[in-house]
């Protein structure tokens, strides 16, 4: 699978790719011009040598009585040079090292020309400048043959200063680009943490004012956005806090006659104790959803928690199922207490709420057992687990059964107005913990409850 690079990455690839594209084009420039410009002088050069060689050559052939080899020992070519003769078919050389073999077959091929010529050759090994010289006037030809191995080796410097230049200027263009991409990613950075401060809840998190002129209007758009957010959020909360609390007294007052009524329920016909248990079921269920908007308006509003430290999750399971009127026989206990840091009153409401919903939804409750993942000092976890004997979620509606009034569609006419998870997810929310739901392992549906470790335990067992 192909990976793709985040804007960072690109940015310092863009910038080092330019950069090396960059001293390619000077550096391939450079190096042209500079080997042209030295190839010429060294041709200048030897041909300038060459031909006052040759001259002082013909001029000692054309003296009677003198040989060719004395006449090749007067000449004093250049050190890296080497001067030979052809003349009646026979060759001479100023060198051991260098005779007629080392010249190319396509200058030895044009004797009886009466032109002169040069051209490059590898002579030995060794890239030399040779040059022809006709010298009719003494029957002879004239060669010389001048080494050019120091200009390799300038040449071959020239190359390795440029390649270093261009790492250099890859290196110095990355870096560049680092600094641009972290330049331009900051913004986006400054966006997300507020975002993720918004999202768990600082709803006064803003941007800091800009003086880039770029990111101003951004800026105000985005604080703008996040003031309207808030106080949106801020008038339902306190329109479903006040319309709970408005509810609160006639519902106080339903329920004290619903109480008056069964009271006097062996003066009454079936019929009518039938009507008033119906209207009790419905005032209680009532009464619930009354008391779980008020709770979630309490937990929007950001109301200050009291955590008791280093409460025994083990033993907080237990009393919640006996509080609840069901057995303690369904805790399945580790053996040993398991600290949290949690508002027990909270954490006890939504622990219920999940014993509620296993026992109106899921067929009954089953099992709930709790333990420890992680190792102390490494952030250990305290799980709680909740089982039933239901027919499961399915796995398209596990997240969406955690929104306000989100209710399974198959339930019928089954109690519950969908606010009982959505307590649950949102006091562990505001615990800094996390409920999800999943598939049992042998029938039904686990609610797992993760919860941070008491800090006092964790440093306990270290």
């Amino acid at each position: 699978m192909r990976s793709r690079w985040g804007l960072r990455a690109t940015l310092t690839a863009l910038f080092a790719l330019g950069g090396v594209l960059l001293a390619g084009v000077m550096g391939l420039g450079t190096y042209g011009v500079a080997r042209s410009y030295l190839l010429d002088q060294r041709e200048r050069g030897t041909l300038r040598q060459a031909f006052a060689d040759a001259s002082y050559v013909r001029d000692g052939l054309l003296t009677s009585g003198r040989r060719v080899s004395d006449v090749l020992g007067a000449v004093s070519p250049p050190a890296e040079s080497t001067v030979l003769v052809q003349r009646r078919g026979r060759w001479y050389s100023s060198s051991l090292d260098v005779g007629e073999a080392a010249l190319p077959q396509a200058l030895r091929s044009q004797v009886g020309e009466d032109s002169a010529w040069v051209q490059w050759a590898s002579v030995g090994g060794v890239p030399s400048v040779l040059v022809r010289v006709p010298l009719p006037a003494a029957g002879a030809q004239f060669y010389e043959v001048t080494a050019a191995d120091e200009l390799q080796r300038t040449l071959h410097t020239l190359r390795t200063v440029l390649i270093g230049f261009a790492v250099a200027v890859m290196v110095a263009a990355a870096v560049l680009g680092r600094w641009a991409a972290r330049r331009a990613v900051a913004p986006l950075d400054a966006v997300a943490g507020a975002a993720a401060r918004i999202a768990g809840g600082r709803l006064d998190t803003r941007l800091p004012a800009t003086e880039d002129p770029d990111l101003a209007t951004f800026v105000g758009s985005f604080n703008t956005m996040v003031d309207a957010l808030a106080e949106r959020i801020e008038r339902d909360a306190r329109f479903t806090a006040d319309v709970s609390h408005e509810l609160r007294s006639p519902l106080t007052a339903l329920l004290t006659s619903v109480d008056v009524l069964e009271r006097r329920r062996d003066e009454m016909s079936a019929r009518s104790a039938q009507v008033i248990d119906l209207v009790r079921a419905d005032l209680d269920r009532f009464h619930r959803m009354l008391e779980d908007l008020l709770d979630l308006g309490r937990l929007d509003a950001g109301a200050p928690m009291r955590v008791v430290p280093g409460l025994d999750a083990v033993e907080l399971v237990r009393q919640t199922l006996l509080d609840s009127g069901r057995s303690a026989a369904l805790l399945e206990d580790p053996g040993q207490p398991l600290l949290v840091d949690v508002d027990k009153q909270q954490m006890a409401r939504a622990l219920r709420n999940l014993f509620d919903n296993a026992d109106r939804h899921g067929g009954g409750l089953t099992r709930v057992s709790v333990s420890q993942e992680g190792l102390a000092g490494h952030h250990p976890k305290v799980i709680v687990c909740v089982d039933d004997q239901g027919r499961g979620v399915p796995p398209e509606d596990r997240e969406r059964i955690f929104d306000r009034f989100h209710r399974d569609g198959s339930r019928g006419s089954l109690p519950g107005a969908g606010l009982g998870l959505s307590l649950v997810s949102e006091t562990l929310q505001a615990h800094a913990g996390v409920v999800w739901c999943m598939a049992n392992d042998w029938r039904g549906a686990r609610f797992v409850v993760q919860l941070p470790a008491s800090s006092a335990h964790a440093a306990g067992e270290s």
